[in-house]
């Protein structure tokens, strides 16, 4: 059949998601029938001007809701059945009679792409705080408008949470968002013009690339080294572009997991100055770590807008993040942030201001911690011999594959063994033709950690067996 080019304009939300639901249009009108052998993702994402990780994340997500299926060696099709209805599908329902939620997962299939905090008692915890809630007076003035930038008490115990880190910040800097990737989306909207070019590192997570082109925005890769972003690097990119804009992960990077110095942080705060840069600090991680640099925000607060959020501390389907700023900028945020959502749902935010304020917040990383520390250390374990980069708190490790392994054709492998990770061609902002053979493997999103030993096993047989395995992993 002819290539099929999905119109991404056509649907809302990140490229990503439009192209889950171009998919899951064309299922339902027919235009992809069952059996229909989807593009290769490089080919599609070169067709759509995207990136390859923009790509697979779509198809990764159409694949959660049942419409595809991915065969090593042979490609993406359209799963037999599929139509792309699931109101009557009681694996993705959620029953008002006393039944489980189901979590959502994709049968068969061990999750190691996702970095999703969980515990085995989620499920107490949550009912906990919900009885405790349910206690207060006045309930129903939660389900109505918040103010846009946060109710006062939601900030004030964001401002307490925040100072965990080093940054102290009055609740007058802070506004509340739906977690840090729309965080993300209001400052770059209310900091640049589109087509503006914005300094990234040369690995960035994906978010940052959907967030570029939505606006749209140039990215503009700054080399990095064992420390992270390299201040002569940043210091000529700035020279050469005129960019006014850097986003870096100074503290866990995603995906290579790098710490930045105090050193180095004092060395790329200096070039910020000297260059009159706006530094965006994604410190989504910076709540795990038990000694910690001082935050970018705290060295030169005049100029740095600090985002995090309590997706990776506490839980992501909260979707509670918040930015900490100058008070200079905080209206503008307000205006771009009421543009995207007019305010955010009181309901989560005053869950995590009571996590927050109750200790359960506190408890919750103290976990989390040493769930990580017990996880990399399995990963390690898992991986001796090969080069592999890890923190004992972060929830994600950077393997290097081996020749003559390449990302791609290892993570659709693994797929195929009933493992799903990250290739770092998701991560590289540039389409750089031949990308580092590294990819990245969560150690978070299940709570058994069975499941997790047994995901890394596979994955260490994949890689032994070399790049022509096909047969499943036993």
């Amino acid at each position: 059949m002819t290539m099929w080019i999905p119109k991404l304009d056509l649907f809302p939300g990140p490229r990503y998601q439009a192209l889950a639901a171009a998919i899951e249009a064309a299922v339902q009108a027919g235009e992809l029938p069952p059996g229909a052998k989807l593009p290769p993702q490089r080919n599609l994402a070169w067709k759509l001007g995207v990136t390859v990780g923009t790509v697979s994340r779509g198809y990764m997500l159409a694949e959660q809701k049942g419409l595809l299926s991915g065969e090593v060696g042979r490609g993406t099709f359209v799963k037999t059945g599929a139509n792309g209805n699931f109101s009557n599908d009681s694996s993705h329902a959620i029953s008002l009679d006393g039944a489980e939620i189901p979590r959502l997962a994709t049968p068969g299939v061990i999750e190691l792409s996702r970095n999703e905090p969980t515990l085995p008692d989620y499920d107490e915890i949550l009912r906990r705080s919900l009885q405790k809630l349910s206690q207060r007076r006045g309930l129903q003035n939660l389900l109505g408008y918040s103010q846009t930038l946060g109710d006062p008490a939601h900030r004030a115990a964001a401002a307490q949470w925040i100072a965990r880190t080093g940054l102290e910040v009055a609740p007058e800097q802070i506004i509340a968002t739906a977690g840090a990737q729309q965080a993300l989306a209001v400052v770059i909207t209310a900091m640049t013009m589109p087509n503006e070019t914005m300094l990234v590192e040369s690995l960035t997570y994906g978010g940052v690339h959907e967030n570029a082109q939505q606006r749209p925005l140039k990215l503009e890769a700054v080399a990095m080294d064992d420390e992270g972003m390299r201040p002569d690097a940043l210091a000529e990119a700035a020279k050469r572009t005129g960019s006014r804009l850097v986003l870096i992960q100074p503290t866990i990077h995603n995906p290579t997991t790098v710490m930045m110095s105090e050193e180095r942080r004092a060395d790329i705060v200096a070039v910020a100055r000297k260059f009159d840069l706006t530094i965006i600090e994604d410190d989504v991680y910076g709540f795990l770590v038990r000694e910690r640099p001082t935050p970018l925000a705290a060295l030169a607060p005049e100029r740095t807008v600090n985002i995090t959020s309590a997706s990776k501390c506490m839980a992501p389907g909260l979707r509670v993040g918040w930015i900490a700023a100058p008070l200079a900028l905080i209206e503008r945020f307000a205006d771009a942030l009421h543009a995207y959502a007019v305010n955010n749902p009181r309901l989560n935010q005053e869950i995590v201001r009571q996590w927050i304020e109750d200790g359960t917040a506190a408890s919750l990383v103290e976990r989390l911690r040493a769930e990580s520390e017990a996880r990399n250390a399995i990963a390690r374990e898992a991986f001796d011999g090969l080069t592999l980069k890890s923190h004992p708190a972060s929830l994600h490790c950077y393997l290097e594959l081996p020749s003559p392994w390449r990302p791609n054709d290892f993570t659709n492998q693994a797929l195929g063994q009933g493992v799903r990770i990250a290739s770092c061609t998701s991560f590289v902002p540039d389409n750089r033709p031949n990308p580092p053979p590294w990819v990245r493997i969560s150690l978070a999103p299940s709570p058994d950690r069975a499941e997790v030993v047994e995901g890394l096993r596979r994955l260490r047989c994949l890689i032994e067996r070399g790049p022509e395995a096909r047969r499943a992993v036993v």
